[in-house]
């Protein structure tokens, strides 16, 4: 079947590696709840996760999740950490889906709590992105933003004079807009030229260069000529209310995370992402064998009685 003349209104893009197979399969369980229809972009590595076996194969790695939404699996052979790798593989979806106006990136720690018919209403207002947590304020005279314009490239540059800082666990853009993430695609381009480290994010805070959203910003700063529609840090769960996605961005992800042995190491009590996790463990991928799930119920509801008990 030659799945990519297929007609999808919508596509969505993710790349998973390892363990993270498990925060993939919760995205799709929360995008069917979602209401979402469309094809689903997922690229691995190693091999095929385990609960592609509860889906309906319709070859070449292609699977239907319910009758509205197709799974396309693809095993990606890169060195790059997939931070790194979002971008080319973006265009990779675009180039391969030509008669697809709407594609959105999510990483896949990322579950969705609004209906889609807000996501796709909201792309009509322009590229959308939330602001990151950490520097969500980023002024138009920043250094960093200096230093990303004397990168830009020679002749089609148009600074952006924006304040703001954006987390690049999402997007959506219209294929109009796809000259952004050529540019992304330029500035990883670029940094890897100058010797950056495309296995890991570097932990120096100060440099203006160090990881994949840095990359993402640099771009969105020399593109002016591309309209973008912001929300705030709510938008992905850092701030309450949270009513569009939980973005667990921490060190320990829900599907690894023992709760009660989180809560006594370091304090910490589940949060609104574990428990969205939690909450999209079921249907319709079974992600846990039923007395695992079970077994995580109970250590998170203790872990929140507990820590409301210990404050």
């Amino acid at each position: 079947m030659a799945h990519e003349k297929m007609d999808h209104k919508e596509i969505i893009v993710c790349l998973f590696d390892g363990r993270y197979n498990l925060g993939a399969a919760a995205l799709l369980n929360s995008l069917v709840k979602a209401e979402f229809k469309g094809l689903i972009y997922m690229g691995y590595q190693d091999a095929l996760p385990t609960w592609a076996n509860q889906l309906e194969s319709l070859g070449e790695n292609h699977f239907y999740v319910t009758d509205d939404i197709v799974i396309h699996f693809k095993q990606v052979d890169t060195e790059m950490h997939f931070g790194y790798y979002k971008p080319f593989f973006l265009k990779e979806a675009c180039d391969i889906y030509k008669n697809t106006d709407k594609v959105y990136y999510f990483d896949v720690d990322i579950v969705v709590k609004a209906p889609w018919s807000f996501f796709s209403n909201w792309l009509v207002s322009g590229y959308c992105v939330c602001l990151d947590s950490s520097f969500h304020f980023l002024h138009r005279n920043h250094p960093w933003r200096k230093e990303w314009k004397q990168w830009a490239p020679p002749g089609e540059v148009q600074f952006n004079e924006i304040d703001y800082y954006f987390n690049s666990g999402f997007l959506g853009i219209e294929r109009k807009s796809i000259k952004l993430v050529d540019r992304w695609i330029y500035f990883t381009k670029k940094y890897k030229e100058v010797g950056g480290n495309m296995k890991r994010f570097e932990k120096d805070a100060y440099k203006h260069l160090k990881s994949d959203q840095d990359l993402l910003n640099a771009a969105i700063t020399i593109s002016a000529d591309i309209e973008i529609s912001i929300i705030g840090k709510e938008g992905m769960g850092f701030t309450a209310p949270s009513t569009l996605m939980e973005h667990a961005i921490g060190s320990v992800k829900p599907w690894n995370n023992g709760f009660c042995k989180q809560l006594i190491k370091s304090g910490q009590k589940p949060n609104a992402a574990d428990k969205s996790f939690l909450a999209n463990c079921k249907y319709p991928i079974n992600i846990f064998p039923n007395y695992t799930y079970q077994i995580k119920k109970i250590d998170m509801l203790a872990a929140s009685v507990f820590g409301r008990i210990l404050g």
